[in-house]
């Protein structure tokens, strides 16, 4: 008994002393002698995937990894084998002439739990093929026999304001536009009405990304414009952007009485509204987490002038990326639709503006998106007068990797008689 103790007592020291050997000395290879050692970051992500899962654990990794370029530079090391990029020539080396030598991480494996989807597919080949089947079905002329349906699910969202309207209660925008957009899925893709109830509630649990944007990317353009404030003094900026964007629609647009907007032209038509759009894109991007990507040349890559070893990850967050002020000047951090008036600056940057990603794993549902962002904003701020119900609350935006507007928006609505 007494030696059988003994040897345990010994193995147990065993382990102990190989511990105490083995966890410093992977410290200080990960830290000084790793191919990554040389670029700045955080000393705990250099050492454990941890630090960069406590980033979405805080809700904020978009702001996050903002901060760490703005206090380490270009490129940061957020983990072990991960390199962040905030330089605007990566994104083309990256995600556009990249191609099989730049594949999707490992981390996209989360988003092909319940079956192998293009967002979540790593093989290059097999994507190639099934985004070539789909292409037609998501394209900008397809999108002529789609708005039929689009049509007809706005009336029943304005049937639903109309009864608001009409009885003075406060309403949910964010719910009233989320269901909107839960429709318009359903019947594209064949779900069934009865089971919207149940399927809302199952969402918040699906890794479904491009479901989450369509619907919060819409929240998210009301959130800025009936809540945006002057980041230095606070002061309120959505009356002159709000009544100009009504201005340019009461000009452009006559009042309906049912249905929506043909979608053709409304860019062109309403140059004030697009430019809202865009710039919450940029202000405020849905998809907020790192689009990773890893280096599969045996002899590394260059990008941005930086070199990276082979098996390395790589990847841009596009908040960082519409926040770096040597792309959109010193007042990045403004709200500021007015930026996309000017002379020259649309077409100059975006290509920098990535809020359905980049390259050719661009979100392949980006018109969809985009035609029902433009239909339902136009249609709301045309034909309804918005007042939020708590002109006190501030904005938060939380996110794990999809930015969403915390709690509800809660609003009275009024037709417009002009």
């Amino acid at each position: 008994m007494t030696l059988e103790l003994a040897d345990g007592i010994l193995g147990w020291c065993a382990v102990a002393l190989c511990l105490i050997w083995l966890v410093p000395t992977y410290i200080i290879y990960q830290r000084y002698f790793h191919p990554l050692a040389k670029f700045p970051g955080e000393f705990s992500a250099s050492i454990t995937d941890f630090k960069k899962a406590s980033y979405f654990w805080s809700l904020s990794i978009d702001k996050k990894i903002l901060s760490l370029h703005e206090k380490y530079g270009p490129v940061v090391r957020i983990a072990p084998n991960e390199l962040s990029f905030w330089d605007p020539e990566a994104l083309s080396t990256i995600f556009k002439s990249g191609g099989r030598a730049m594949v999707k991480s490992s981390f996209f494996d989360g988003f092909t739990t319940f079956d192998p989807n293009l967002f979540g597919n790593r093989n290059e080949e097999v994507h190639a093929l099934r985004r070539r089947q789909m292409a037609h079905s998501f394209s900008t002329a397809s999108l002529i026999s789609m708005e039929e349906i689009f049509d007809r699910h706005v009336m029943q969202m304005r049937d639903k304001l109309d009864r608001y309207a009409e009885s003075g209660e406060k309403v949910n925008l964010k719910k009233i536009i989320a269901f909107y957009a839960y429709d318009v899925l359903g019947c594209l893709y064949g779900s069934l009405p009865s089971l919207l109830p149940y399927s809302m509630k199952l969402s918040g649990f699906l890794p479904i990304p491009w479901l989450q944007t369509l619907n919060r990317s819409r929240q998210s353009i009301r959130d800025t414009l009936m809540k945006a404030k002057d980041p230095e003094t606070g002061k309120e900026l959505t009356v002159p952007i709000l009544l100009r964007v009504v201005e340019e629609m009461r000009r452009k647009l006559p009042l309906l009485e049912q249905g929506a907007y043909p979608y053709t032209g409304l860019e062109a038509k309403l140059p004030y509204m697009t430019a809202c759009v865009r710039e919450n894109f940029r202000h405020t991007p849905v998809f907020t987490m790192p689009l990773t990507r890893q280096v599969m040349s045996q002899s590394g890559t260059v990008i941005a002038g930086t070199e990276v070893p082979a098996g390395t990850n790589v990847s841009i967050t596009n908040h960082a990326l519409h926040h770096n002020p040597s792309i959109w000047g010193p007042d990045c951090d403004e709200y500021k639709p007015s930026r996309w008036l000017r002379e020259g600056y649309a077409k100059e940057n975006l290509k920098y503006l990535m809020p359905f990603g980049a390259g050719h794993r661009m979100c392949i549902g980006r018109n969809i998106a985009m035609a029902n962002i433009l239909k339902v904003v136009s249609v709301v701020l045309r034909n309804y007068e918005l007042e939020a119900v708590d002109k006190d609350e501030t904005l938060k935006i939380v996110t794990v990797g999809i930015g969403e507007k915390e709690g509800p928006l809660w609003c009275r609505i009024k037709k417009m008689s002009c």
